[in-house]
């Protein structure tokens, strides 16, 4: 039977390991959580870590968008906007941003057909312009 000596000694090892882990879990850094770029402070971003400030610059950003993104240059996005006849003065953000085209251009696809025929009726050299009855069956092969 072990003496009440050891028992203290291994009581009090056990106490100090357990102060020594509360410790050192209180001093270690703290997981941030993800938010939005523009909830960061200026200062708190600067000290950010880049593969953080690349996820809050990307939180909430719908998966499309930045797929759209990486596959466009800036110049193409523009083209692809103005050819789907989304009006530039709607464009909402800096209009030297990568995001802010590709953001357009991900609501031009909601648009699809209706883009399609306003195109069509734009340009009169066009095969189908002013021809609604076929634009009309094309809808409805459509849906």
């Amino acid at each position: 039977m072990a003496s009440f000596e050891e028992f203290l000694t291994t009581q009090t090892h056990l106490l100090v390991l357990l102060r020594e882990n509360y410790i050192q879990s209180s001093i270690r850094p703290t997981k941030i959580k993800v938010r939005g770029i523009d909830s960061i402070p200026k200062m708190q971003r600067e000290l950010m870590n880049t593969q953080d400030l690349e996820k809050s610059k990307n939180f909430g950003i719908h998966q499309n968008i930045l797929d759209i993104e990486e596959e466009h240059s800036l110049k193409q996005l523009k083209e692809l906007v103005i050819k789907n006849n989304y009006p530039i003065e709607e464009v909402v953000g800096h209009k030297g941003h990568k995001r802010t085209w590709a953001k357009a251009l991900y609501k031009t696809s909601e648009w699809g057909l209706n883009t399609f025929i306003v195109g069509v009726n734009k340009d009169k050299k066009h095969h189908l312009s002013g021809q609604m009855d076929v634009l009309l069956m094309i809808q409805d092969f459509m849906l």
